[in-house]
């Protein structure tokens, strides 16, 4: 991957948030309705639309010869965990929304888990995936005398 000239990136940061743009704010719509008097396949359509923008996303990247950046990462990380603590929460305090909301919303989010573990395997293959996630080979690899 070779850096991206200024207008090259600029471009590319458009083109992301023009993907997203046009993938959330029907994600928002389904899932509000979903929330409210649509159910099931509206709250499932709106993780549709979600996974819509991640893969347009990723074509992105892809005609950019580009991956995802660090601050892409972090808010993508970020934005899921907090959707699935609140999941969780709401599912405890609220017996209805439990009763209404839980299935649609666990298969959205594993899904939603799935396609990006799906991800990446295929770009980086399984060992390469899930390297950056083995902090005992990083400690083991440091010597004793080592500091940060």
């Amino acid at each position: 991957m070779t850096p991206l000239g200024k207008n090259e990136a600029l471009d590319r940061h458009a083109l992301v948030m023009a993907c997203w743009l046009a993938a959330a704010m029907p994600a928002a719509i389904l899932f509000e309705y979903g929330f409210g008097r649509g159910g099931t396949p509206y709250i499932l359509a709106g993780f549709a639309a979600i996974l819509a923008g991640f893969v347009a996303h990723v074509i992105v990247n892809v005609v950019y010869g580009t991956g995802f950046s660090p601050r892409e990462l972090g808010l993508g990380l970020v934005i899921y965990g907090l959707a699935l603590v609140l999941f969780v929460v709401l599912s405890l305090v609220s017996a209805s929304f439990a009763a209404h909301n839980f299935l649609p919303l666990s298969i959205g989010f594993i899904t939603t888990g799935a396609v990006v573990v799906f991800y990446l395997i295929t770009r980086y293959g399984a060992r390469q995936a899930f390297a950056a996630f083995d902090v005992i080979r990083d400690f083991r690899s440091r010597s004793p005398g080592d500091h940060i």
